[in-house]
Formats: structure tokens, sequence, C-alpha cells
């Protein structure tokens, strides 16, 4: 029979293993360090096997450890979805929702669409980080995360598709009337640019060419390392950018903006959510993911 002081044990190995460590685990399940550091220690004892390698750095798996950190997330999915099989009958999502977005994205797409949720069940709490850094959800304690472009592969990731937006190459409406009309890619170094920088170099912009994809390098003068400081630039009329549809199109249906060379519309960027995959999704999960690609199906492509 499980008893309270195993399966805490089982929930604090899987929160050190996913962690890296008993600090992050403490403080992602409300304990003390030394409260984890315990029941790893009592669970090891009761198993009379080594979990965990440990170092004054590092916190590692055991080949012994693996194994069973395998198994306990058999164990623990299981509760989960015995338990939401139990809450199904509730109409309401609860608890917190932890969540990860680009800072702009986040502020102008997903935002908007996750707020309102809280107004709609007082039983939902937020907790939302802005970072251009891909963080590890696992280690972070994140439920959620929005990534622009691939998600990556991870064994105890899922991810899900939804939405996908071109980049278009973008002008205040002031700048394009300073020279001669702009009809032809060729006619773009006529113009200033602002580039994104990444690693130090300035990004290329990805323009349709005929009936390929090609890579064009922009001038350098004016880059930034933050696509804020482009947007912003841009609508400030310093120069052409390449930006996503979903931060321009409000100022290019008010003609704050307006876009340029529309045939060299580059292929539409996939945004995906990214969770940690478990055998039931809580349903405060769910909501949120459907919210979130609803909105995003009502975007112009």
């Amino acid at each position: 029979m499980v008893n309270t002081d195993r399966l805490n044990g089982i929930r604090a190995f899987v929160q050190a293993a996913q962690a890296g460590g008993f600090s992050q685990a403490a403080e992602q399940l409300g304990l003390s360090r030394s409260t984890v550091g315990k029941a790893v220690a009592r669970l090891e004892a009761r198993l009379q096997v080594k979990l965990f390698q440990r170092t004054t750095r590092s916190l590692s798996l055991t080949s012994e450890g693996e194994q069973f950190y395998q198994d306990c997330l058999q164990i623990l999915a299981s509760l989960d979805a015995a338990e939401n099989r139990l809450m199904a009958h509730a109409s309401e999502p609860t608890g917190q929702l932890r969540v990860a977005a680009p800072p702009l994205l986040g502020e102008k797409w997903v935002m908007p669409v996750l707020l309102p949720l809280t107004r709609r069940w007082q039983g939902l709490s937020l907790d939302v980080r802005l970072s251009t850094k891909r963080i590890d959800l696992a280690a972070e304690g994140v439920d959620l995360a929005i990534r622009i472009g691939a998600p990556g592969h991870h064994a105890d990731l899922t991810a899900r598709l939804i939405g996908q937006q071109p980049l278009l190459l973008c002008a205040a409406p002031s700048l394009i009337t300073t020279v001669n009309p702009l009809d032809k890619p060729d006619g773009l170094i006529d113009f200033p640019h602002l580039t994104l920088l990444e690693n130090g170099r300035s990004q290329p912009w990805l323009l349709k060419n005929a009936e390929e994809m090609v890579y064009w390098q922009p001038d350098d003068r004016l880059r930034f390392s933050s696509m804020s400081a482009v947007y912003a630039a841009t609508l400030e009329g310093y120069g052409i950018a390449q930006l996503p549809r979903w931060l321009v199109n409000e100022d290019i249906q008010s003609r704050k903006l307006i876009e340029i060379l529309p045939q060299t519309r580059s292929n539409s960027l996939p945004i995906y959510a990214v969770w940690l995959k478990t055998a039931a999704m809580p349903l405060r999960l769910r909501c949120a993911i459907d919210a979130l690609k609803q909105a995003f199906a009502q975007q112009p492509l």
C-alpha cells in the first residue's frame, strides 16, 4: 500500500530529477531544501539503491535512478489522469498556469488572450514570464511555452502548432515617399535598413524570388539586439524592416506602416505551444492552448 510519505518521496524525487537540483525542486514544490533532500534520502534508504550522483555543483541520475524516474513518471501520470477524470465534471479550470513566451509576442498576442481567462474563471491564476531565452520547462516549473519557429525535439515535451505568420517588409509611409517608388527588390538598396542582431551579426532577410526563397543581406548601419527596437525604429521612419505579421498587422490597417514588395513575402513562421508530456492534460492548460489557437486562427495570413 502506498502511504503519504512514499508518495511525497516519489514527487520530491521526480521534481529534483527534472529541476536538476534539490533547491530548485524545493522552490517549485513550496518546500524547504532539507525537506526535499530528506524525502529523497528516505526513498533511497527504503529502496536500498542510490538514485542520484551528487557533487558540490551537480545532481544527476544513476542508471537505477533513470529507470526509476521513468517508472515514477508513469505512476504520477496515472494519478493525474485519475484526478482529471474526477474533475472532468468541473465547469471551470482552476490553479496556477505558468506561461513563458518571447517578449513582444507575449505582450502583443499571448497576454491579451490569456488575461481575459482569469476574469472568466476566478479560480485560475496566471504567471507569465517574458524572455528571449528558450527556457527549460521542467527546471523553471513552467506549464506552457510559446515558441516561434521549430520547437526542438525533447523526449519529455509535447508541441502543438497553434498558428503560422509570414514575415513582411515594412516601412513608415513617410520613408517610402521620400525617394523613387519601390517596385522591385533591387530598389531596396536605395533605402536604409533596420536589422536584428543575432550572435553579433545582422540577420539576413528571407525573401521570395520567383518561386524560390532567397536570403538577402541588408546593410547593417542600423542594427538592434531586440525586435522591439527594430519595430520602434520602423514606426519612426528610420528604415525598412522585415517583421512578423502578428506584430505589424494593426499598424498596417491604421496606415502607420505599409507593406512593401508584397510579392517577396516569406513563407509563414510556425508558432508552437510546448508543454511537458503527461497522460492527462490539466483543464487550465487545455483551455489556454485552445484559446491561443482560436485567437491565432483569426489573424490574417
